[in-house]
């Protein structure tokens, strides 16, 4: 980079970018597929601490849900860009801000990645008894993240579709099952008998503490919404599309949770719920049903499998969606900014998150229990710091065209911010704290990611030379004719000792590359003698030559192919070969004395071959001093 790195704008070649490819239902399948499917998972898990107020807790942090979708909707329609609220708070603060945010949401996105896929075993064990085994789920598992990341490497739209399908299919089967549960098994008396808290000696009833612990597990379910927020920089128009999938997303959600939950306590002892059926309430439900279960028992196993294969993935395109937008931004290494060349999709980022999450699986060595203790650290920092960005912009930027705008406002004079973000923000906060305290898996991890994360992000700036706490504004710049260089097959002509440093050059290049490397040992015969004479000592000195370059290029950790051919011309012989060979290189030494002039030309056949070669030519100059001593030039 230039001198200038200290300044607020890094200039950068301007690169293919993601395709736009998604419409709003696009949108809408991901994200339900991500919110949508944790119902398999956290309503067992809500239950084990909110017992009979579990619809209670669940509506509560539906309320925060309303008030979170409300501010991406309005973030996302003015601004059009992958990084949710990371993005956001690098508009509305600084890119340290905007890092926190994204980091600890990665932290969030793994763990879903890892759930959602481990939670796909229980369901599927209808089938497949052996499921049932710890070890057998894991490998299972472990294998099903590979299939997803295969799927989003050929492309995005690929799995969308899918996701499109299945999310259809998903919705109508819960309707069903709401349907036939509200119609024959709904007690409301009881219900509502059974929703309180902290009632003396009631096994049912949770104390306060267990409650509010209920509250946050119940967070859970509404964490996905980043997922559509990341897809902004791949949806067509997303103006309209992401602020309406967002927002169908959200209406969706809220019925189907509150539906389930009010089933599922007409049918299951809240205490059964969140032990037995900790693993698959939704199963305990069907099985409940007075009539249609021997139906929709094995069709809920294989939907639930489905969907939480469609969360996993919308994760998995989610977090690597973000990493790629914070690699833009030098937030992270570059090398999560790759894109495939074929596919044009976030391959590096994509096989990080497939890999954590592996991990994370393995860690958990089957417990749910565990994993879900990992929830909610970083996706409250996440969703904090989108609401503290609305309310920002806001006041900074009360002009900014903004095509959904948040309704309930409060006026003060030239701005007015939103009461939802205002509710939004101070309940995030309160569910983050109530992890911290209450939740030491995802204390201890969170606050060892989250310093890993500083430390990494620090380290990287310092090297960047960039401000940690500013603001890194990106130019793309357009050059005409640049394209990445591919050098797969790299031929070097040798001769005498005395190209030593050519040779390292070439082994250089191809260790870098990963290119195959020829040693080309050209012997020119007069045309008064034939080509087959017996020349002895010119073999051996060839040979000789060659085994110096065969132990250069071992030294340097290459392998080299070697070659002797017998030629009239030194020239047509080396053009030839490298066109023959499909040479992508061609690295020449010109030798050169430091008693003769600098600007001597090369030999006669080192400027033919520049004229006539038939790919790239590198040449290595080298001077040779008094006492014969060679030196690299170039």
């Amino acid at each position: 980079m230039a001198k200038n790195h200290l300044s607020s704008t890094v200039a950068q070649l301007k690169r293919a970018t993601l395709k736009r490819v998604l419409g709003v239902f696009d949108l809408f399948a991901i994200g339900y597929g991500d919110l949508g499917s944790s119902i398999y998972y956290a309503l067992g898990v809500t239950a084990l601490f909110a017992l009979g107020a579990t619809p209670i807790a669940l509506a509560l942090a539906g309320l925060v849900f309303i008030c979170t979708a409300l501010t991406y909707a309005e973030m996302s329609s003015a601004i059009h860009e992958s990084g949710g609220s990371a993005s956001f708070a690098r508009h509305a603060f600084n890119d340290f801000i905007s890092f926190v945010a994204g980091w600890g949401l990665l932290l969030d996105y793994i763990v879903t990645i890892a759930i959602s896929a481990f939670a796909v075993g229980p369901y599927l064990a209808y089938f497949f008894g052996e499921l049932h085994k710890t070890p057998v789920q894991i490998v299972f598992t472990i294998a099903l993240l590979l299939i997803l990341f295969t799927m989003n490497v050929i492309g995005v739209k690929q799995s969308t579709r899918v996701s499109l399908i299945l999310t259809t299919i998903t919705v109508l089967v819960q309707a069903v099952v709401i349907a036939i549960g509200l119609s024959t098994l709904l007690d409301v008396d009881y219900v509502f008998d059974r929703i309180r808290v902290n009632v003396p000696n009631a096994s049912w009833s949770p104390s306060w503490s267990e409650f509010f612990k209920g509250v946050a597990m119940a967070m859970v379910a509404y964490t996905g919404i980043e997922s559509i927020a990341q897809l902004a920089a791949e949806a067509k128009q997303p103006v309209r599309t992401v602020p309406r999938a967002i927002l169908m997303t959200m209406g969706m959600l809220i019925f189907i949770y509150l539906g389930i939950s009010v089933v599922a306590l007409s049918a299951i002892d809240p205490e059964i719920l969140g032990t037995k059926y900790m693993l698959n309430p939704i199963a305990g439900i069907v099985d409940a049903l007075p009539f249609g279960n021997k139906i929709l028992s094995p069709l809920i196993a294989l939907i639930a499998a489905i969907v939480l294969g469609v969360a996993a993935n919308a994760g998995l395109m989610g977090a690597s969606r973000l990493s790629f937008n914070m690699g833009e931004y030098y937030q992270l290494p570059r090398f999560f900014y790759a894109i495939h060349p074929r596919f044009r999709t976030p391959i590096v980022s994509l096989a990080f998150f497939a890999i954590l999450a592996s991990f994370v699986v393995l860690a958990s060595r089957g417990s749910m229990d565990f994993l879900a203790d990992l929830y909610n650290f970083g996706a409250m920092l996440a969703f904090l710091s989108a609401h503290l960005s609305l309310i920002c912009l806001r006041i900074k930027k009360p002009h900014l065209k903004r095509p959904f705008r948040v309704p309930l406002n409060i006026s003060f004079g030239r701005f007015s911010l939103p009461v939802t973000a205002i509710i939004g923000a101070l309940a995030t906060l309160s569910v983050w704290c109530l992890v911290v305290i209450t939740k030491p898996q995802g204390r201890y991890l969170g606050i060892a990611w989250m310093t890993f994360g500083l430390i990494m992000y620090f380290s990287y700036r310092k090297k960047r030379k960039l401000k940690a706490l500013g603001h890194v504004a990106i130019e793309q710049i357009k050059v005409p004719g640049y394209e990445p260089l591919k050098v797969k097959k790299i031929l070097v002509p040798t001769r005498g000792g005395m190209q030593t440093e050519t040779i390292q050059m070439a082994c250089e290049i191809a260790k870098l590359h990963d290119a195959k490397i020829t040693a080309l040992q050209v012997i020119e015969i007069p045309a008064s003698i034939p080509l087959d004479i017996s020349i002895p000592h010119r073999m051996v000195l060839a040979e000789a030559i060659l085994k110096r370059t065969e132990a250069i290029a071992r030294e340097i950790g290459v392998e080299i192919e070697l070659s002797i051919v017998r030629s009239r011309s030194l020239a047509e012989t080396i053009l030839e070969i490298a066109k023959k060979g499909k040479f992508d290189l061609l690295v020449l030494g010109s030798l050169k004395s430091t008693q003769e002039p600098k600007t001597k030309s090369m030999s006669v056949a080192a400027d033919k071959i520049l004229r006539k070669a038939p790919c790239r030519i590198w040449i290595c100059g080298s001077e040779t001093d008094d006492d014969g001593n060679s030196t690299l030039l170039a």
